[in-house]
């Protein structure tokens, strides 16, 4: 396991890079394009905390006594247009 714990996250016009620490001897970083969907506004953002949860493993699992999640929840104040 990569013993250099860090995360660099670039804010792009349509989504996120990540680089990471690479294990790899070949190469320094390792890269991912989390890329947004015009269909869900959200998806990216969410993406980009489940793998941050991910990589520096603070999620927890369903066995411990309390863990973090990411939910979506309606606005209090939503109202549909049309």
């Amino acid at each position: 396991m990569n013993e250099q714990w860090s995360a660099k996250i670039i804010r792009t016009s349509n989504g996120y890079v990540v680089s990471t620490p690479s294990d790899k001897e070949d190469c320094e970083t390792d890269e991912f394009v989390l890329e947004e969907n015009d269909g869900d506004p959200l998806r990216v953002h969410e993406e980009l905390l489940w793998e941050l949860m991910d990589y520096f493993h603070f999620g927890g699992s369903k066995h411990d006594k309390e863990r973090i999640r990411v939910i979506r929840e309606k606005g209090e104040d939503y109202e549909p247009r049309g």
